[in-house]
């Protein structure tokens, strides 16, 4: 799949993933949900797992030249050991922070595939992936961040609402975004 096709994917799972959450959070109980959700343990497992297995991924179809040591197989050990690690060392909040580094991981591929297309919707998934990449980075650091953002979304409804109403925004964006994106330039 050329990387095109995997960028539309991942921008339209990203529409997807947007519109939900705006859905989610216009229900009732989305609250109390918001309010445990940092702090979800089994969550937080799944997701750091899916994070360890993206770099190892990376970083086997694309090596790094200061880690020519890694082969594939140390890759994947390494990873293993860094897993294992993280679950051991970072149970406070992990599920926080392995939110925080699966939204600085996906924007990377999605900005280089997009970077090169005619349409102006690139902005969109370009916008989006910084704007994600930035709250990644300081909930990974700062994973409290994330939970005062969800607190604050449990305690105020209004706020609740207009978090919603972003998120059902940005995906109805990110959509059209994942249908425009095809024709590069200079073709």
């Amino acid at each position: 799949m050329s990387e095109l096709a995997v960028a539309r994917v991942m921008v339209g799972t990203l529409a997807a993933a947007l519109t939900a959450l705006g859905c989610f959070l216009l229900m009732p109980g989305a609250g109390a949900a918001m309010a445990r959700l940092p702090r979800a343990r089994a969550l937080g497992w799944g997701l750091s797992a899916l994070c360890w297995a993206w770099v190892a991924a990376r970083l086997v179809a694309h090596p790094i030249d200061f880690l020519a040591f890694l082969t594939p197989a140390r890759t994947i050990v390494g990873a293993a050991v860094c897993l294992a690690l993280t679950w051991l060392l970072l149970g406070n909040l992990l599920c926080a922070r392995a939110l925080g580094g699966l939204m600085m991981l996906w924007p990377m591929p999605v900005i280089l595939a997009v970077r090169e297309q005619v349409t102006a919707w690139r902005l969109v998934p370009v916008s989006v992936g910084y704007a994600s990449l930035t709250f990644g980075m300081a909930v990974v650091f700062y994973p409290w961040v994330f939970r005062a953002a969800c607190d604050a979304l449990c305690a105020r409804p209004p706020v609740r609402r207009l978090a919603a109403a972003l998120f059902l925004a940005a995906g109805v964006a990110a959509a059209c975004a994942a249908f425009a994106l095809g024709e590069v330039i200079g073709q």
